[in-house]
């Protein structure tokens, strides 16, 4: 009765190891690069979707700016450099309350150190008071900018977070303007 070598030889094994190095070795190169596309990715889409947001919010603002349950007037919505100051008649008892007023029915939007800012009870855009919309560890926007024709209002945001910039824009029609 004859044994037969079972198993690999000496030299099978080294080439197999050798085989193996050289794989893990790409394999630990290509690694970082995927996980470094795979966080900017992600940078990306959380921008995109803060943007997103923040457009929702100011296009609902245009939207409710001049609505009145009576006769309130003009001046519901005031643009100048990097601010948008509206009025709507929020409680719909006929009248904008003011700024003063617990319940004023003025708002506010502006850039400041490229951060989105509101505030409620606001007639300028230099006041004091004024909230961040925005997360400045994530995000900064680079420009917030407002033009209107007509009942039409342009509202046009550019942010950035790390090395990605997201630029959105949108049209929206001022319907009580």
């Amino acid at each position: 009765m004859r044994l037969e070598n079972a198993g690999f030889s000496l030299l099978e094994m080294l080439v197999a190891m050798a085989l193996s190095a050289v794989l893990m070795l790409s394999a630990g190169r290509f690694l970082p690069l995927l996980a470094g596309e795979n966080l900017r990715l992600l940078q990306r889409v959380q921008l995109r979707e803060e943007l997103q947001q923040l457009m929702q919010t100011l296009e609902k603002a245009v939207r409710r700016a001049g609505y009145c349950n009576g006769d309130c007037g003009a001046g519901a919505l005031s643009l100048s450099a990097d601010c948008l100051l509206l009025r709507w008649d929020d409680n719909s008892n006929g009248k904008w309350e003011g700024v003063a007023h617990a319940e004023s029915d003025y708002y506010g939007f502006r850039l400041r150190q490229k951060q989105l800012e509101t505030q409620r009870g606001v007639a300028a855009c230099g006041a004091t008071g004024w909230e961040r919309l925005t997360d400045p560890a994530f995000l900064a926007i680079e420009q917030f900018s407002v033009e209107r024709a007509g009942r039409l209002v342009k509202l046009r945001l550019v942010g950035r977070a790390g090395k990605t910039l997201e630029t959105l824009e949108s049209w929206v029609e001022g319907e009580n303007l």
